[in-house]
């Protein structure tokens, strides 16, 4: 499938199960996504009247978080889903309808880009990452929340791909009534990196001082890079 067949399969996914998203996410996570969300936008330092980008925002979680820990920045939401930046119902908050390797905004006028469960869902990674390096100013931050394969030893190698491959696909079908979340699953499996791999693309999109932070055993990683 091409990138832009890609892309329009996950907006036709996440249309679907926007009203549903944020209760299956809380679920799946045994209510730890909101911690891990808190724990990306600690990381991005942000204050006083600075410009932060949410990319793929979906219904505004980290958005509102962002408005929380700096009243004064502007923050701008950006996700492929009108379905889903309808629910994100947030004063003072610019929304915009496009995707995460297109955004339409000027070149190096933004003081931090955040994405929370948006790279595992992309074609191209590489263009994310080449495209939040450009409308990033020098010294801007660059921080990624998303789920990975544990590498490790031990139990939760072993009972990750059930979980995360049967078990979360079938309860999101359930809630939803459709295949969606059946979709998802199998759209990610064989395109799933390891965390040193996406540190990796991040530094070779221009990005210097490139971090990772691991969480939930090793199936949760934060990456924070510099301009």
């Amino acid at each position: 499938m091409d990138t832009a067949g890609k892309r329009e399969q996950v907006r036709k996914v996440f249309e679907s199960i926007s009203s549903k998203y944020d209760l299956i996410d809380t679920l799946i996570s045994f209510a730890q996504d909101q911690r891990w969300r808190r724990k990306a936008v600690s990381l991005l330092g942000i204050g006083g009247n600075e410009r932060v980008v949410d990319c793929g925002a979906g219904t505004g979680k980290v958005t509102r978080m962002i408005r929380e820990a700096c009243p004064g920045c502007q923050v701008y939401a950006v996700d492929i889903t009108e379905g889903m930046l309808s629910r994100a119902n947030i004063p003072g908050v610019r929304f915009i309808l496009a995707p995460a390797e297109n955004i339409p905004i000027e070149d190096s006028s933004i003081d931090a880009v955040i994405s929370a469960f948006l790279t595992r869902n992309l074609e191209s990674l590489e263009g994310y990452f080449s495209e939040a390096f450009r409308i990033l100013r020098p010294g801007g931050r660059f921080v990624n929340l998303d789920i990975f394969n544990p590498t490790d030893g031990g139990a939760m190698r072993i009972l990750f791909p059930p979980y995360f491959y049967r078990i979360v696909p079938a309860i999101g079908d359930l809630l939803t009534s459709s295949s969606s979340y059946s979709y998802l699953a199998r759209s990610v499996r064989g395109g799933f990196r390891r965390p040193e791999e996406i540190a990796g693309m991040i530094s070779s999109a221009g990005f210097r001082k490139v971090e990772t932070v691991r969480l939930a055993m090793g199936t949760v990683w934060i990456h924070r890079a510099f301009k």
